[in-house]
């Protein structure tokens, strides 16, 4: 038995005993339901899901859940930079070929520097199609951060190879894509394409914040990135913000002076 789509179950009004049921006897449960279980507010409900969506053993075998009758490629997508102070917000979006195992890909975030660096390389040599996005933070300023992520992401995934079927996305759904995109929770740490993808935003971005260092010394972009560490804070109280600090954010302005998301 396929269950249909999350639309045909208002799992809402299911108790967990119902959902447990219902996801005991369904060979396939399909991508829809999983996205609306993983974001469930019963934290039962959302562990029935993701022990689901984790059945295979590994970040690779997590997806092929997602890959069902003609949909073979299958891409993921994450972003980083989005709680920095300063810098573009990034995003990248990777597909991997069916059957495309990579030891030691997991969320960049669980990674050393080096580590990321060389799980670079490699994504870059085993991937189908590989896309990377930015925002600037001028940008992230006028829109807010979370607009500016959607927009991040959806470029990302626009950007991949027209073969991509389709999409995971770390936590956010997202609309407009040329794609069906399911915005899963965690999914950095459940499938190896929105890990890979959140190793290739990571790397791109820590590359774009070491050349702002040179252009910007007094703030130290190279060890923080951007994000507000005790030093960064200093800095920016002793010399003020630059033109790459997003003045919407919380300590790069003054207090009496911070910026107004909405004003002209």
């Amino acid at each position: 038995m396929v269950l249909g789509s999350s639309v045909e179950v208002d799992t809402r009004r299911l108790s967990i005993r119902q959902v447990r049921e219902l996801l005991d006897n369904v060979s396939t449960p399909q991508p829809e339901l999983l996205a609306v279980l993983c974001r469930d507010r019963r934290v039962t409900v959302r562990r029935l899901a993701y022990r689901l969506l984790r059945q295979g053993g590994d970040m690779a075998s997590n997806e092929e859940i997602f890959r069902d009758g003609e949909v073979k490629f299958l891409a993921g997508t994450d972003e980083a930079g989005r709680g920095a102070l300063a810098g573009p917000l990034a995003a990248a979006a990777v597909m991997f070929a069916p059957g495309t195992v990579m030891e030691d890909v997991r969320d960049s975030k669980a990674l050393l520097p080096g580590q990321r660096e060389e799980l670079y390389e490699r994504i870059l040599t085993e991937a189908m199609s590989v896309s990377v996005s930015f925002v600037d933070p001028g940008l992230v300023d006028r829109w807010g951060v979370q607009l500016a992520n959607l927009k991040a992401l959806g470029d990302a995934v626009n950007g991949l190879d027209s073969n991509c079927q389709r999409v995971i996305c770390d936590h956010f759904s997202l609309v407009g894509c040329s794609v069906p995109v399911f915005g899963i929770p965690q999914a950095d740490a459940t499938f190896q394409s929105v890990a890979a993808a959140s190793i290739i935003a990571k790397v791109e971005r820590d590359r774009v914040m070491r050349s702002l260092d040179a252009r910007f010394p007094l703030y130290n972009f190279m060890q923080n990135k951007g994000y507000g560490t005790e030093e960064h804070l200093q800095a920016l109280v002793e010399h003020g913000p630059c033109e790459v600090h997003r003045r919407t954010f919380r300590g790069v302005l003054p207090e009496d002076e911070e910026m107004s998301l909405w004003e002209s």
